[in-house]
């Protein structure tokens, strides 16, 4: 009866059928960072290539290769890095299919996982991975930039972060597709320049026929595929471009933008481009340790401007995506655990700020070493999201009404949170237990972190109950219309209209309906809380 004549009270909601010209005039920057994406804003599945392809001509993708070459040798290196491809692939067809068809960033698929206040966690390592990126590439563009015009390095610091914000001002949708659609040809030519320019000079020495892994080294393709894992933020990073696919175009996004043969061409060829041009360098394992400057140095050295082009084209293509996705992520962060709402510009300021501070500092001797201990965390999350989707699939349940709103979730999804928690915790543990003769870690240390994971949380789920996932609360918008992928409901707060599937009634403020972005409130939180223990008071 108080069921009833509460929904009688409950205001009607505001709804249109058309996406609201200030939502859409800030979304050219957002790009629905905070919000989920509705198909009138997904992307061309061309120009949606063409902005992720920014991150494939990373000089990162030729260094690592070439270093993993050195150390276990070529032919275990190409191994390893075609089960990485296999690994890299089968991965992200899962979480493209996730994304594209949630329409959901890393920060709001995580909440389905771990909780409104849990997956604060995954964003901020996300953030912060992206922004040590961010510092690593920066780097080599500015020793490079110093190696020909020479100055000092902490001028040429100031002015890579200064000439990369700009690139970023603007969202995925409306600037980044072309601006790396544009460079792609440039770097095609630049790299083909130096690699005739370097072989005519150098001569061709092979693909380091020499290097062998050192005697006792225990499985070394198998230490070569793991290296590879240390970089599985890329999982990350597929969810929070993919969620702007549209899931028409999901068989070709699987297989070209987010799958083999993006990983292919990230992977293989550009491993074997580097492989390449380090033995005909003549670098060795010591100079290129830690140091990915080293390759750039050899190549400007070399070829001049050419070679500085093509450092700039690649590393300023990569780190438009870098301080993109540190951008939105420290929003997402900030507005969750601060209730801080600022545009994704001011996070771009932000990021860069951290960065540069970061840059001054000796960046390769802590950097390696934390992206480590992060890419623990990150292969976790990833083992603990394949257990949640298959979950999911095998309960029939649709990707496209997965929970994620404030008021709707726990605080703690106590199963993800365990099986997160505990898998990086073993995976820290035998890192740090790991001694410098041992080969453990290196070998299997990421593959148990993984294993734990996605087996941890997979029994949890099989002793699930609803409220790790969902607080039961009354009057769902996403219920009381048609279509929640169609109808916009306008929000009492901040007055614009969103995705009916992202909304909710606000119980502190009569019900009245609010968005994603404005429902992190204490008072809201509180309200819905209270609300979902007086209908658990009831059944």
């Amino acid at each position: 009866m108080a069921t009833a004549t509460s929904a009688a009270e409950v205001p009607a909601l505001r709804v249109s059928d058309k996406d609201d010209p200030r939502v859409v005039e800030e979304a050219a920057t957002e790009d629905y960072s905070l919000h989920v994406v509705p198909h009138t804003w997904r992307m061309d599945r061309g120009k949606l290539t063409m902005a992720w392809y920014a991150v494939m001509t990373a000089l990162f993708y030729m260094y690592f290769a070439a270093f993993i070459a050195l150390a276990y040798g070529t032919a275990n290196a190409l191994i390893g890095i075609v089960l990485t491809v296999v690994a890299y692939s089968l991965v992200n067809t899962v979480i493209t299919r996730v994304a594209s068809t949630s329409g959901l960033t890393v920060a709001l698929f995580s909440r389905s996982m771990f909780g409104f206040v849990g997956a604060s966690v995954a964003t901020l390592i996300f953030a912060a991975t992206a922004t040590y990126y961010l510092v690593f590439e920066g780097s080599v563009v500015a020793v490079a930039a110093q190696t020909f015009f020479g100055g000092p390095i902490k001028l040429w610091y100031a002015i890579v972060i200064l000439c990369t914000a700009p690139l970023v001002w603007r969202g995925v949708r409306t600037w980044l597709d072309r601006l790396n659609g544009f460079l792609l040809p440039f770097y095609a030519v630049a790299l083909a320049g130096v690699l005739v320019w370097a072989l005519a000079d150098k001569g061709y020495h092979g693909f380091l026929p020499d290097a062998k892994a050192a005697p006792g080294t225990t499985l070394p393709w198998l230490q070569a595929f793991t290296a590879y894992m240390g970089v599985w933020i890329l999982m990350m990073f597929t969810m929070d471009f993919a969620r702007l696919a549209r899931p028409a175009d999901e068989r070709y996004h699987v297989a070209v933008t987010f799958g083999w043969l993006y990983y292919t061409l990230t992977f293989l060829v550009n491993g074997l481009v580097g492989i390449l041009l380090v033995s005909t360098f003549g670098i060795t394992f010591a100079e290129l340790a830690g140091q990915e400057s080293a390759l750039p140095v050899q190549i400007v050295d070399l070829t001049g401007i050419l070679g500085l082009a093509l450092i700039t084209i690649t590393q300023m293509r990569i780190n438009t995506v870098n301080l993109y996705l540190a951008s939105t992520n420290f929003q997402s962060f900030f507005s969750r655990i601060f209730r801080l709402n600022l545009p994704r510009t001011a996070w771009v300021v932000f990021a860069c700020i951290v960065g540069y501070l970061m840059m001054l500092t000796n960046v390769f001797s802590y950097v390696l070493d934390a992206l480590n201990y992060q890419g623990i965390a990150i292969v976790a999350w990833v083992g603990v999201a394949l257990a949640h989707v298959n979950f999911l699939r095998s309960r029939k349940m649709d990707l496209d009404g997965l929970e994620f709103r404030p008021g709707r979730i726990p605080a703690f999804n106590p199963g993800g949170i365990a099986a997160w928690f505990a898998a990086t915790a073993v995976g820290v543990i035998l890192k740090i237990a790991d001694t410098t003769t041992s080969q453990f870690w290196d070998t299997w240390g990421l593959i148990i972190t993984f294993v734990l994971a996605f087996g941890i949380y997979a029994i949890a789920l099989s002793q699930a109950r609803p409220s790790w996932f969902a607080m039961t609360r009354p009057f769902d918008p996403a219920l009381e219309v048609p279509d929640p992928w169609e109808a916009r409901v306008q929000c009492h707060r901040c007055e614009k209209s969103y995705l009916a599937r992202e909304m909710d009634r606000d119980p502190s403020a009569g019900h009245q309906a609010i968005c994603a972005a404005c429902a992190t409130g204490t008072a809201f939180y509180s309200a819905a809380r209270h609300e979902h223990a007086e209908a658990l008071a009831q059944t």
